[in-house]
């Protein structure tokens, strides 16, 4: 290997698109002018045969139509469109703008008046898979460009009827309540324009739906759409987008498809050459010139226009622009990229189609698919998505009606049916699986086992708060096997544990094994001593399944990041630890991170429900008192701490505002000075995209660009002196120990940080250092292309559980309270939030956007406060049982007797567990057998009878 910088130079990350199922976004007054503007511009273009120098947003476009779902002639008719405009005809622009900016519908009738800010529309992009664009821009025939064209018009349409249903309502006040109540819209009456290409130049079939934010109600006023609704439900219109476009193109072209990316809803056409997909996928952003190092920020922290225009200039294709659509393929059919295809790959794909297909998507199947789900109570919308995603292609009938069917007949109902003021999205269902999987965990907790009591010495908890010995001890000597303790971050847990393990090699020898929900968290668990051995909770329930492990009642289990732990996971464990009469003592924070992939929510659950759950109060991490109240305030407090937390923040200039590109470059210099200063700083992103982007950043300003290089996973170039991260658990690497390379060291986990010291760009290897403990490895082939990234900035997911000096987050304004609190107290000395806003899409257009009002006259400090308030109140996705949803039901429902029971029986548990508790601590009044209380041969006591659960 060579660690020697030179030779030939890194190439420029290249980002893949990665495009949701369906995009949505507001519309300010002025934003129908880039899709007014680049549809005039693609006619005169095609009129001129020729192309337009300055215009290089999108580089073909059919001519905008109408687009009517729901009661399509009745809300065509009220806004004034004849019959021929409302199966399709085409839009006048001019008519299409008087609607968005000045509210006046076709037939020239207005309603309310919009004010500065006002929402005039919502843009509904749905977009074509990257191989279903290449196959028509490369391939096609004019048959099979009309069947995709077909399949695309007829999927759009679906979706919008999916969207008409569930979406379409405006509010309209209500005296006698008080309330704003949802009243359904005849339909919704929209404007397509289809477009060709992407930003970069690229194939890429996709239309932008522009729905108008006044629509006629069936009075025939014209009134705002509930855009809350309208939001709730766009992901699973994008769903069922993708589901008809599938089915429609193996119905008429015979296509079969990859397996479904649950992250975008979309899959791929089986036979078509990934490296081809990867090869057409270049996406360009502000955000990604930033990276690159094109574009730099001023004072402001704000981009000035010459290199925005720089950097607009520097995505622009190098082929000729604003051709017509013959020409634009006839370029694409003779690049050098071209469109692999393997046969294979498209008889593998049907073979497995057809040996999975049964007679029919009944029940079963239905039931099967919905299982996947990742929430245990969810939203109608929710079921939707997960359904829709796995529907087979060869079916009879249409997505949109299977689903809708299959979710009406496998839901099971949570809440009451919603009143007239609450949207579709506040009802919550189930299914029995994950009702039966709940019961199965709350009947284990109740078990318990006078041999699991715990004793030791007054040394055992020497250095630990009032707070945390209390904990520790009432754990100890407390005969239940299942023993929750929640702390918030920063309250010592580890220390506690520490105690915990002393007390039982003391009393018994006894085992102590330490789980958690990835490798990382237990290597950090073993060597901060908070167990002997550790396994990750997957691995665990796989070898004690398979007598791998066998546990014996002597043994003590440890699980750390009990929040994060999935209920079936849980149930699986339980099962094993209960049976053997093993104490398992669950440690973690309801409040921060939900499972990753599976359902959650027991955790927060029993530590509500059972009587011996422990609790530590005191945040011990942050320097500063206050911002260790202000931690907890963020983490679980009322209005009136949360507002004096914010404020705190806020004043001591932890919060702050703006664009992508000026928030990201503002974090990454506040994290320089700290390293440069000898501080531990963090560098945290609740994004893939914004990390790769802060990563790469920090590459092109920290190392030699004549250094040699390896590429591996997203695209990324590592160099010699990177710092670089496994993204994947992999014990067959072989890892060695930093002074002795004879040993072995802890596996290579997920969420491990490497700095690279060689590279071998012939056999395409890294060998790195372990950051944590300085052991050496190797990294190649797969692995390396696959799961290995930069490591400067990392996700909040990977860094809950970490400690540092300071942490630096960029994080997204719609981020949930979880994330923010996980995020906001990972340092000792300070943490600063960073919030990103995303631009409207005519503020990304380029040349046709209007400009963006100066955000200079607003206090950029107050204004991220009060994003602040609006993510703290976003703790709607927090992870809940479907047993604590259905605790709030009204008794009295129609049609809830199910919930009726489900209420009473946990009532029934948590008398009995508050009586048992009482029970035993009235016989164990005077009786200190449980903690050995005898002098040791020294003279030294035991532990005070005076703590008591």
């Amino acid at each position: 290997m060579r660690s020697t910088p030179g030779g030939t130079a890194r190439r420029a990350i290249s980002g893949q698109a990665v495009i949701n199922m369906l995009a949505i976004a507001k519309l300010s007054a002025w934003s129908i002018n880039y899709y007014n503007d680049t549809a005039r511009a693609a006619v005169d273009a095609q009129k001129a045969s020729g192309g337009l120098g300055e215009y290089y947003t999108e580089h073909d476009t059919r001519t905008p139509v109408w687009l009517c779902a729901g009661d399509a002639r009745r809300a065509a008719e009220l806004v004034g469109l004849s019959d021929l405009e409302r199966v399709g005809g085409e839009a006048d622009p001019d008519v299409v703008k008087n609607w968005l900016v000045g509210g006046k519908a076709p037939n020239g009738a207005s309603g309310r008046g919009f004010r500065n800010g006002s929402v005039h529309g919502f843009d509904l992009t749905f977009c074509a898979p990257k191989s279903v664009s290449l196959i028509r821009a490369i391939r096609a025939d004019d048959v099979t460009d009309k069947a995709i064209a077909d399949a695309h018009a007829t999927a759009i349409s679906e979706a919008m009827e999916y969207l008409a249903t569930h979406a379409g309502y405006t509010r309209v006040h209500n005296p006698a309540t008080g309330e704003k109540d949802l009243v359904r819209l005849p339909g919704l009456v929209a404007i397509a324009y289809q477009h060709e290409t992407s930003r970069a130049g690229d194939p890429h079939l996709h239309t932008h739906v522009i729905v108008p934010n006044r629509q006629a109600r069936g009075d025939g006023r014209l009134v705002s759409i509930d855009g809350t609704s309208l939001y709730h439900e766009a992901k699973a219109a994008g769903v069922i987008y993708q589901a008809t476009l599938r089915r429609e193109l193996h119905r008429s072209m015979g296509y079969e498809w990859l397996p479904v990316d649950p992250s975008t809803g979309m899959a791929e056409v089986a036979g078509i050459d990934p490296s081809s997909i990867t090869a057409w996928s270049q996406r360009s952003s502000q955000l990604r010139e930033w990276a690159a190092g094109n574009l730099a920020v001023n004072e402001s922290r704000e981009p000035t226009s010459s290199q925005l225009a720089a950097a607009q200039k520097a995505t622009r294709p190098t082929k000729p622009e604003q051709l017509g659509w013959t020409e634009l393929r006839a370029g694409w059919r003779t690049d050098e990229r071209g469109l692999g295809i393997d046969g294979a790959a498209h008889r593998r794909a049907r073979r497995n189609r057809m040996a999975a297909s049964g007679p029919r998507f009944d029940r079963h199947r239905i039931a099967d698919a919905a299982a996947t789900i990742e929430k245990a109570a969810f939203t109608r919308a929710d079921l939707v998505e997960v359904i829709g995603a796995q529907l087979p292609v060869d079916t009879a009938r249409s997505p949109r009606e299977l689903v809708e069917e299959a979710v009406d007949e496998i839901a099971v109902r949570l809440t009451a049916p919603r009143e007239a003021h609450q949207r579709e999205g506040h009802e919550r269902f189930t299914l029995d699986l994950i009702l039966a999987e709940e019961a199965a965990v709350l009947d284990l907790v109740d078990a318990h086992d006078p041999r699991s009591i715990l004793s030791g010495l007054p040394d055992d908890i020497d250095g630990l708060s009032p707070d945390q010995q209390r904990a520790v001890v009432n754990i100890a000597v407390s005969p239940w096997l299942v023993q929750p303790l929640s702390a918030p971050a920063g309250a010592g847990k580890t220390t506690s544990m520490r105690a915990l393990v002393a007390m039982a090699h003391r009393g018994r020898g006894s085992r102590v094994l330490v789980l958690a929900p990835t490798g990382n968290a237990v290597d950090v668990a073993v060597r901060e001593g908070a167990g002997d051995t550790g396994y990750t909770i997957a691995k665990a329930v796989r070898d004690i399944d398979s007598q791998r492990l066998i546990l014996s009642p002597r043994d003590l289990v440890i699980v750390d990041e009990a929040g994060m732990v999935g209920t079936d996971d849980l149930r699986r464990l339980l099962i094993a630890t209960t049976t053997t009469g093993v104490k398992t003592v669950l440690v973690g924070d309801q409040h921060q991170l939900a499972p990753v992939k599976a359902r959650g929510g027991m955790f927060a659950q029993l530590c509500t429900d059972l009587p011996w759950t422990q609790k530590l109060s005191e945040v011990w991490r942050m320097r500063d008192p206050e911002e260790r109240s202000a931690s907890l305030a963020l983490r679980d407090g009322g209005p009136d701490p949360l507002r004096r937390a914010i404020e705190w923040y806020r004043k001591n200039h932890r919060l702050h505002a703006g664009d992508e590109v000026a928030m990201a470059s503002a974090a990454l210099t506040a994290y320089r000075c700290d390293i440069a200063a000898g501080k531990d700083s963090l560098l945290i992103c609740d994004t893939k995209e914004m990390a790769d982007a802060v990563n790469q950043r920090i590459h092109i300003e920290t190392i030699d660009p004549n250094a040699l290089a390896v590429a591996a996973a997203r695209g990324h170039q590592i160099a010699v002196d990177d710092l670089v991260i496994s993204r994947r658990n992999d014990p067959t690497i072989g890892v060695f120990d930093a002074t002795d390379t004879t040993k072995h060291a802890d596996p290579v986990r997920n969420g491990n940080r490497w700095r690279v010291y060689a590279i071998d760009p012939d056999g395409q290897r890294i060998a790195a250092r372990r950051v944590s403990d300085g052991a050496c490895t190797v990294f190649t082939g797969d692995y390396l292309r696959e799961h290995i990234t930069h490591g400067y900035a990392v996700t909040v997911h990977s860094a809950q559980g970490a400690t540092a000096d300071t942490t630096h987050a960029v994080l997204s304004e719609n981020i949930t309270r979880a994330v923010f609190y996980v995020a906001i107290s990972r340092g000792r000395d300070a943490n600063t939030a960073y919030f990103t806003e995303q631009l409207g899409t005519d503020q990304k257009a380029g040349p046709y956007s209007q400009p963006v009002p100066d955000n200079a006259s607003r206090d950029p400090s107050r204004h991220a406060a009060q994003l602040v308030r609006r993510i703290v109140a976003n703790d709607r996705d927090q992870a809940r049982t479907a047993h604590d949803i259905a605790a709030e039901a009204p008794g009295d429902s129609v049609g809830l007797g199910h919930v009726s029971a489900l209420q009473s029986r946990r009532l029934r548990q948590t008398s009995d567990r508050r009586f048992a508790l009482q029970d035993w601590q009235r016989r164990r009044s005077g009786d200190t057998s449980e903690v050995q209380r005898g002098k040791s041969q020294s003279g030294q006591t035991t532990l005070d009878d005076g703590v008591e659960l």
